[in-house]
């Protein structure tokens, strides 16, 4: 395949690991970065230790806080910043988009007005005939372990077929797999759903749970995911691939996953402030404010969500309205 000049929008820890992989396919890559001391480090130094210590970057990965020199001749841009940035972000590129150029993000949340996933958003921000290629990548895929080689994978979903298959194809390597997916709106949902489902993944940590425990959440989680996607229109086979189930394994398992970690700092904490915890995102956070309406709205059944909504939002025991769930729960017949 033609190596591409992509456009990478944003500079934490996933979008260097993007970087990183990407660059070693032979590709270009420009990131836009608005922290100057982490563009120094990029330009000069070759790594990213603010974010992504201990990975050498190729020499074809560049930083400017200048969108306009990033996005410009760039065929392929990715949009890697946190939810609540988005549509800043898209607005400052897009008077410089190129003609044909394929817009994909790895960006997941809600849009707390519409309740609909943030690549939602994104699209609706576009100009109209950049809209059908937009591609959105979801999966387990901890930064860090990417970076350093582990096997990952992605799920990459678009309504455009060409579109979907060029970015399989310039991130498929020995490490690095990449499904393509036409559920647009399911992988956007359960990427920013499954979110929720980690912090209480975290709790059970704190709370000196099981295995036991976190495998049956894992259960109900996926239950839910796929009920709330079926009811909104999406494929509810997507709750159990890589956006879904797969992203909730990692997210909830790995020591790396910070809504995981938030999670687990709540119990006996007295704060649910994220950043006095010592935390810099927690998108679930927000994903359980939008979460919450959204079941509301569509009249769905999602007792687990519900749960972990009024812990986070509880003035102490923050863990007591799920250790309450689990303790009134009753299973279906199977």
């Amino acid at each position: 395949m033609k190596k591409q000049l992509i456009a990478i929008l944003g500079a934490g820890n996933m979008a260097t690991a993007l970087a990183h992989h990407l660059a070693h396919q032979g590709h270009q890559v420009k990131m836009y970065c608005i922290e100057p001391e982490v563009a120094k480090d990029i330009n000069e130094k070759h790594c990213n230790r603010k974010y992504l210590d201990n990975i050498k970057l190729d020499r074809k990965v560049s930083a400017s806080p200048d969108i306009k020199a990033c996005v410009t001749d760039a065929e392929i841009i990715i949009m890697a910043v946190p939810s609540f940035a988005v549509a800043e972000v898209i607005k400052k590129a897009r008077p410089y988009l190129k003609k044909n150029a394929i817009i994909s993000s790895i960006s997941k949340g809600f849009d707390p007005i519409t309740l609909d996933p943030i690549i939602m958003t994104e699209i609706a921000e576009l100009p109209k005939e950049y809209r059908q290629r937009v591609c959105m990548l979801g999966g387990p895929a901890i930064a860090g372990e990417m970076a350093a080689g582990s096997p990952t994978a992605f799920v990459i979903a678009g309504q455009d077929k060409k579109a979907r298959e060029t970015l399989v194809k310039i991130f498929h390597n020995k490490t690095v797999k990449a499904a393509p997916s036409e559920d647009l709106l399911g992988v956007g949902m359960a990427s920013a759903l499954k979110n929720i489902y980690a912090i209480a993944m975290g709790m059970c940590d704190g709370l000196k749970y099981s295995t036991n425990a976190k495998a049956l959440l894992v259960t109900l989680a996926t239950k839910e995911m796929r009920e709330i996607l079926k009811k909104r229109g999406a494929h509810g086979r997507t709750a159990t691939s890589l956006a879904g189930l797969g992203d909730l394994l990692v997210t909830g398992f790995s020591p790396h996953g910070r809504n995981r970690h938030y999670g687990e700092l709540l119990i006996g904490a007295r704060t649910n402030d994220p950043k006095k915890l010592g935390i810099r995102t927690v998108e679930g956070i927000s994903a359980a404010d939008c979460g919450i309406k959204l079941i509301r709205k569509l009249r769905v059944k999602a007792p687990l969500l519900e749960a972990i909504y009024k812990g986070i939002h509880q003035k102490k025991s923050f863990e007591a309205p799920f250790v309450k769930y689990l303790e009134n729960l009753t299973l279906p017949v199977v």
